[in-house]
C-alpha cells in the first residue's frame, strides 16, 4: 500500500526533528535548503532515513531533484509505485 502524502510528510517531520534536530514548521512547499538550511550531510541523512523507513532506494539522480518537501514525497511515492526496493 502506498502511503498518503500526509503519512510521508509525518515521517519527514519526525526525521527532521529527531535525527537532524530541525524543529521548524514544515509544509509541502518548504524548501529544504533555503528555508531549513539543510547541508549536504543532513540531506543525505534524510534520504537514508526515508529509504530505510519506506524500504525504497533512490537513484543517484534523485538527490539532485530534491528541493522541497513535496519533491521528496513525490520521489518516495514514485519509488513505492514502481516497486523499487
Amino acid at each position: 500500500m502506498i502511503p498518503s502524502q500526509q503519512e510521508v510528510l509525518a515521517v519527514i517531520q519526525r526525521v527532521l526533528k529527531e535525527q537532524l534536530q530541525v524543529d521548524a514548521k514544515v509544509t509541502l512547499a518548504t524548501d529544504l535548503f533555503a528555508e531549513l538550511k539543510l547541508d549536504s550531510i543532513q540531506q543525505l541523512s534524510l534520504v537514508v532515513e526515508l529509504e530505510n523507513h519506506f524500504r525504497v532506494a533512490f537513484d543517484g539522480g534523485d538527490e539532485g531533484r530534491i528541493s522541497t518537501v513535496q519533491t521528496v514525497i513525490d520521489l518516495v511515492r514514485r519509488r513505492l509505485e514502481d516497486g523499487d526496493d
